[in-house]
């Protein structure tokens, strides 16, 4: 039989324990092993894009036990955080309004890891191209309506010194 006496030793942390003076994330939820979790604004361009890329979106029973930080004041203690009305997980913005006067939603979307490191693969190749081109002073260099005027005339002659270096993602 166990007293509830707050003399008594407490036997362990409790689960999900955080301390009162550490930061607290209000998007942070949990990974989940070979995808990437990502929160996009809840305009149907931008989600049009996400299901473009691969994402779908997370429904709450995905999460489990763990949910979204809820920091509603008057809200259900126990819910899992989601302020959607279906099972999508999502969150209000609270950065701007919609076009129906209600307030914009972010929703929680993840797609298979693959898709994601090839996605930013695409972008890092992009970027090290634009990098290259500043390192070699060759800014528009062989665009339409380039003249061997408009190259000669270049701030830069020669090469630049390599402010530029790849920067490899970490995960």
């Amino acid at each position: 039989m166990s007293n509830n006496n707050p003399a008594n030793k407490i036997e362990g942390l409790p689960k999900g324990f955080r301390p009162m003076n550490s930061a607290v994330l209000k998007l942070e939820v949990p990974q989940r092993d070979g995808y990437h979790r990502h929160w996009f604004r809840g305009t149907p361009e931008r989600i049009s894009r996400a299901r473009q890329a691969g994402y779908r979106f997370v429904e709450a029973e995905d999460l489990g036990d763990d949910a979204v930080n809820s920091f509603d004041l008057a809200g259900d203690s126990d819910s899992a955080g989601s302020t959607d009305m279906g099972s999508r997980v999502s969150v209000i913005s609270g950065d701007d309004i919609a076009g129906n006067g209600q307030p914009s939603r972010l929703y929680l979307m993840e797609c298979p890891l693959e898709y994601y490191e090839a996605g930013q693969k695409v972008l890092a190749d992009r970027n090290e191209g634009v990098a290259s081109a500043l390192r070699g002073g060759k800014i528009g260099a062989g665009h339409d309506g380039e003249t061997v005027y408009d190259q000669n005339n270049r701030y830069l002659k020669g090469t630049a010194p390599d402010l530029f270096t790849p920067n490899k993602r970490r995960r």
